[in-house]
């Protein structure tokens, strides 16, 4: 039987985690250069570059990247928004599955991620450069939270409560659309997409196990509802935009 907890102490230390890392990589640059200038840009790059992942740091040998890469980030933007999402999604995934698997849900979606970033070169798109961040391991945590839980009220990215499931099938929807657009190369991006796509697969088969098929394939069914009525609700979520202090804490780092 799994065991519960009252409060998401592991959710609350990996927030913790990627503060201190991005603290320490400003202090890395600065001691490069002044904060914002070439210098301390390119000494930046050349630490996502040594532990990001990449097939060229699998080459090398360095192992340790698929796990230094999940807590480095971009910017503050990209730190703000990972750590947010971490603390609606995660904090679900922890107090209902317990500890253990809420750790195995984290790393095994972002492992899984990372690998996916290396399938677009088979298929004649480049995957040169590094991926960083924890983006892949939240989006498990977001697949397993919306089959554990899917009716708990959520207020991300919204002021006002929001079913977990509607924000999981908006973000679902986001991200394999924008894949197909730089599959196809409609557009170019610098965000993982795929690995998005496959952490958040990740998630969905470990919340189908924790809940059985039954359980699991009636949410399932409610999601392909949802989908077709998503154009619906995307009317609503474009009205309820006002509340999206998501994007207003995107543009205060722009």
């Amino acid at each position: 039987m799994t065991k519960l907890y009252k409060k998401p102490s592991l959710t609350h230390f990996i927030i913790v985690v990627c503060i201190l890392v991005f603290v320490f990589e400003i202090i890395y640059g600065l001691q490069h250069g002044s904060f914002g200038d070439e210098n301390f840009k390119n000494s930046l790059a050349d630490l996502f570059n040594n532990y990001g992942f990449s097939f060229q740091n699998l080459i090398d040998k360095k192992i340790w990247v698929f796990i230094t890469s999940i807590f480095l980030h971009a910017d503050p933007e990209h730190l703000v928004l990972n750590i947010l999402a971490l603390f609606f999604f995660g904090r679900v995934v922890e107090l209902q599955l317990g500890r253990k698997k809420f750790m195995l849900i984290f790393f095994a979606s972002a492992i899984l991620g990372n690998l996916a970033f290396l399938l677009p070169s088979f298929l004649g798109i480049s995957s040169s450069g590094s991926v960083i961040g924890a983006s892949a391991a939240i989006f498990g945590l977001m697949g397993a939270a919306m089959l554990v839980k899917p009716l708990e009220l959520v207020f991300y990215p919204y002021l006002i409560p929001i079913p977990l499931i509607l924000v999981a099938v908006l973000y679902t929807l986001y991200n394999i659309a924008s894949f197909l657009l730089v599959f196809v190369n409609l557009e170019e991006s610098n965000i993982a997409y795929i690995s998005h796509i496959a952490g958040l697969a990740t998630g969905m088969l470990f919340g189908f196990r924790e809940e059985g098929s039954k359980k699991g394939f009636a949410i399932l069914l409610f999601l392909l509802i949802l989908l077709v009525v998503t154009p619906f609700i995307w009317m609503i979520f474009k009205y309820l935009e006002i509340f999206n202090y998501i994007t207003v804490l995107s543009k205060f780092f722009k």
